[in-house]
């Protein structure tokens, strides 16, 4: 499991989104989950909080789209 320490102004979307390239999949419920109290804090997050950042499958959208 990797590690983020925030910076002022950090927020968990922009975090996952970073990390995990995407925030689908509920990535930031994940995180959420597995950081049990970091909800305490504003959208916005302060300098100096540890987050731990889950493994997280991806799993691939393979619904085909027909336009006729």
């Amino acid at each position: 499991m990797a590690q983020y320490l925030t910076k002022a102004g950090d927020t968990l979307d922009e975090i996952a989104y970073r990390y995990y390239g995407h925030t689908n999949n509920k990535v930031v419920e994940h995180i959420l989950e597995v950081n049990f109290g970091i909800s305490r804090y504003e959208v916005l997050l302060p300098a100096g909080v540890l987050i731990e950042l889950p493994e997280v499958k991806q799993t691939i959208d393979t619904r085909k789209v027909k336009l006729w």
